[in-house]
């Protein structure tokens, strides 16, 4: 009784021409173990036992059956999957767009509160006198001017 080592064997390029098939179906079941007896030679070329093309149905002179191809059904189930996870982060999108415009416009609002606010002129001293020394800023008018700083700084971008 002969072995399988005794029938010929093909190139993917003779595999693909013998069995009427593509040379992307002969590698991926290359890659998926369909030809447990194929070999790689020394310089790279991979050497298809006869038998075992056969075992994986697919006969010399006969046309192979093709890789399944998914269902419209499956297709449609998929883009609508897709479809709602976008919808999805569409909402959540449009959650954080308002929500970053509704603190726009209180920054705004505060701003325009800041800068109208009214300045006292200093009260007219006489020229004899020296002039009081300068206070220095509270605490409280900091914590404003520096508000209003990165209020600014964070609208002019």
């Amino acid at each position: 009784m002969t072995g399988n080592h005794d029938l010929p064997k093909l190139t993917i390029k003779e595999a693909v021409d013998a069995t009427q098939t593509s040379e992307s179906t002969i590698k991926r079941r290359l890659r998926a173990g369909a030809f447990p007896n194929a070999a790689q030679t020394a310089d790279g070329r991979w050497m298809i036992p006869l038998g075992d093309l056969s075992a994986a149905g697919l006969r010399p002179g006969r046309m192979a059956a093709p890789d399944p191809v998914p269902t419209s059904a499956d297709r449609v189930r998929d883009l609508a999957a897709e479809n709602a996870e976008l919808r999805q982060r569409l909402a959540v999108a449009e959650a954080l767009a308002s929500e970053r415009n509704r603190i726009i416009d209180v920054q705004q609002q505060m701003l325009r509160m800041l800068e109208a606010r009214p300045v006292s002129a200093p009260e007219p001293t006489d020229a004899a006198e020296d002039p009081p020394p300068i206070p220095a800023p509270a605490a409280d008018s900091r914590a404003v001017t520096g508000a209003l700083a990165r209020i600014r700084r964070r609208l002019l971008g």
